[in-house]
């Protein structure tokens, strides 16, 4: 067939389309590029307004609070400013009145200090102390009980300090266990005798109630009264933290610094959140009022009132992201089902390689097969008559004979390797252990690597066993040898070895399950890509003329897959070649092939036995009707299975019907035979062939085979079994 009637008969003829220039790549960096533009610029917009939005929050809330503190301020200052004025009032009644001065005029002082105390609700007390602390003048109590307070710290600062305006610790007062802040001023007489205290207490509760009306519309502030070391007089809220500290020392250090007001950024230790504080002090007093905002529920009333109103500026940004997002991923599909195109078109042109590589394989093949055939008939009828030769004592012929018959088996060896190659050979498989079997075979492979190249094997004996033609296992170790010496010109290495692995899914070309691997490893140049990718076809060899067939590698490649593996070229320039032999692990039960029995002479039958030969080759017809005569048996030839069904039909009786399966006409060997079989019972019949598949279908039928080409021990011995049988 014609390269145009090859296009032709495989629908190619016409031209297949060319593949699109297409630039995903340069399609996807501007969408992207357009993604990230979309995405940088807005948000880096957003930023700077969010940036600049929280940081006027934080400045507002300063501003608030400072508004706030003033308005403390503002409270405290009346509530100290009227306590400093009670005091001015209480020593101008008690002039320099001792204790004994007092004590006389109780009634009229107690009922004065009632009044002044009456017309202020923050005060809870007035009251007048001796120099010991002792309570000596009450406005709440007649006559003033017997409790002191000498002991009291801010008793004793103020004595010993002279103060004129000191403000307490929160305290409980000793009768009443009223909560209080006293503020107390030292009484001294003209020689500088210490008289005793003036004390106001003034009740906390009406502070905090004041601070908890002004927090009610924004539970998250904070507002305070501290003295000027720190100490906590009055908060709302508590303290959050449990066991909190009595003094705030972070604005401790700022009161310190003797600045009138001031706005600070802490960490609060009275509730461990970070904090925005304004402070303020009071007056001329040595107390400071203080509000606080914490920085969390500054950040959350910011990103409730400006991001998210800035968030809606986001949604058709959001919506543009969406876009080329969508864009992206057509834009993948697109992608996707134009290289889903190109390997379709890929797969197409290498299935249209791949098909015109078959029909060319195949035409080899048959073509192989029907001159392997062709040559197999011929050496039947030069092996015939050599062995006739042999047998009539050669006359003076000898050296002639026996070179002819070595020709003859090197050309079998050649024709086995042709049909191998097709895959026609005929297969004696049996099952092998490879530990024993390559000990047997080592000497065949260890002569055909030569003396210069080192050889060794390693099969453990834990190696399975496999199912395989032990004579085509043989050819292949042999084939990959020769190639190997052929690669190692000045000598090398050449290893086998055996191994066993397992594949839970295909690999490779196997199925999944258990193999042997048989290793052939040189150390040769080894082989290009273009070459090893090459090596297993047929006559293909990059040997000289003459040099080589080309059959070597494709004989190993065939003996394993008619085995049920395959065969792999692992080889790279340079660095030598491994030529791994795949073969099933047989799991049934373990057989090898009996040894033929030797040829034993027996005596003719009294009575005369034919032969129907029924082969359509006149040369190797006459061979083995020459050879049967020999033997001592009558033959009659048919030329067909036709004329042999004629000769039967017409009555004719034979000991053995010997038929080539292959043959023209109606009925070739294997129908001939079924046909005896079905009319015939009892007449024996024997196939010949030379192809496998032929010899497999044979087998199936249950006759007797004899494979292409036999010697005339295996034709003696087939008659010396009919001849046995007939005896009994």
């Amino acid at each position: 067939m014609n390269e145009s009637e090859e296009h032709a008969g495989l629908g190619a003829a016409e031209p297949l389309p060319s593949l699109p220039p297409l630039d995903f790549r340069a399609a996807r960096r501007r969408l992207f590029a357009a993604l990230v533009a979309s995405i940088v610029i807005p948000l880096a917009f957003f930023c700077l307004y969010g940036y600049y939005t929280y940081e006027r929050a934080l400045s507002e809330t300063g501003q608030s609070l400072e508004r706030m503190v003033r308005v403390i301020d503002e409270r405290a200052n009346t509530v100290f400013s009227i306590n400093h004025e009670l005091i001015v009032r209480i020593e101008d009644m008690l002039g320099n009145g001792d204790e004994n001065f007092i004590a006389r005029s109780e009634p009229e002082l107690h009922d004065a200090l009632a009044r002044l105390a009456q017309s202020h609700a923050q005060i809870a007390a007035l009251s007048v102390l001796d120099s010991r602390g002792r309570l000596i003048l009450s406005s709440r109590f007649f006559p003033a009980p017997n409790v002191s307070i000498g002991d009291r710290a801010d008793f004793i600062a103020a004595r010993d300090t002279h103060a004129t305006f000191h403000v307490s610790m929160p305290e409980r007062g000793r009768v009443k266990n009223t909560d209080i802040i006293n503020t107390l001023s030292a009484r001294f007489a003209k020689d500088g005798r210490f008289l005793g205290e003036i004390a106001i207490a003034v009740r906390r509760d009406y502070l905090i109630d004041f601070y908890r009306e002004l927090a009610a519309s924004d539970p998250a502030l904070t507002l305070a009264l501290h003295r000027d070391d720190g100490a906590v007089l009055a908060r709302y809220p508590p303290a959050s933290v449990a066991n909190p500290p009595d003094r705030h020392l972070v604005l401790a250090e700022a009161f310190v610094q003797g600045k009138s007001t001031g706005l600070m950024r802490y960490i609060s230790p009275l509730d461990n959140d970070e904090k925005l504080a304004a402070w303020r002090r009071v007056g001329g007093f040595p107390v400071y009022a203080a509000a606080g905002f914490a920085i969390h529920d500054i950040r959350v009333a910011w990103w409730r009132r400006d991001v998210s109103i800035a968030s809606i500026g986001l949604i058709p940004c959001i919506a543009l992201w969406l876009l080329i997002g969508f864009s992206l991923r057509r834009l993948q599909a697109e992608e996707a089902a134009w290289h889903n195109w190109r390997g379709e078109l890929a797969l197409r042109r290498s299935a249209i390689a791949a098909t015109r590589r078959l029909q060319r394989m195949g035409a080899l093949g048959n073509l192989v097969a029907n001159v392997a055939h062709d040559f197999n008939n011929l050496l039947m009828v030069v092996t015939a008559n050599m062995e006739m030769a042999r047998r009539k004592g050669f006359n003076n012929l000898e050296k002639e004979v026996t070179a002819v018959e070595r020709a003859s088996n090197n050309a079998q060896s050649l024709a086995r390797r042709l049909l191998s190659v097709a895959r026609r050979q005929p297969l004696q498989t049996q099952v092998i252990r490879l530990d024993r079997w390559m000990t047997e075979s080592e000497p065949l492979v260890r002569a055909s690597v030569g003396d210069k190249v080192t050889f060794g094997t390693r099969v453990p004996d834990a190696t399975w066993p496999v199912r395989v033609d032990a004579t085509e296992l043989t050819s292949a170790l042999i084939n990959i040898a020769v190639n190997a010496k052929d690669a190692m010109p000045n000598g090398g290495d050449f290893q086998i070895a055996c191994s066993n692995v397992r594949y839970a899914q295909t690999h490779d070309g196997l199925g999944a399950g258990e193999y042997v691997v048989i290793s052939c490893r040189d150390s040769g140049m080894g082989m290009r890509p273009e070459v090893a990718r090459q090596a297993f076809e047929p006559l293909f060899t990059t040997k000289g003329a003459g040099a080589g067939t080309g059959l070597g590698l494709a004989q190993v490649l065939a003996m394993a897959e008619q085995a049920g593996g395959t065969a792999r070229a692992n080889s790279a320039w340079g660095f030598g070649t491994t030529i791994d032999i795949y073969l099933p692990h047989w799991t049934g039960e373990t057989e090898a092939l009996a040894d033929a029995p030797p040829v034993e002479t027996i005596e003719r039958p009294a009575l005369s036995t034919t032969v129907l030969l029924v082969e359509d080759n006149e040369e190797v017809a006459a061979g083995l009707c020459a050879v049967l005569d020999v033997l001592g048996w009558q033959t009659r030839h048919a030329a067909s299975g036709d004329a042999a069904k004629q000769m039967l039909e017409a009555g004719n009786a034979f000991d053995l019907v010997l038929s080539d399966i292959q043959m023209p006409g109606n009925y070739d060997g294997i129908k001939l035979a079924e046909w005896i079989k079905a009319t015939r019972p009892k007449q024996p019949v024997t196939l010949m062939t030379g192809y496998a598949d032929q010899l497999d279908e044979a087998r199936r039928t249950g006759f007797a085979i004899l494979a292409k080409p036999f010697n005339i021990d295996d034709l003696q011995r087939l008659l010396n079994g009919l001849s046995m049988r007939a005896a009994k």
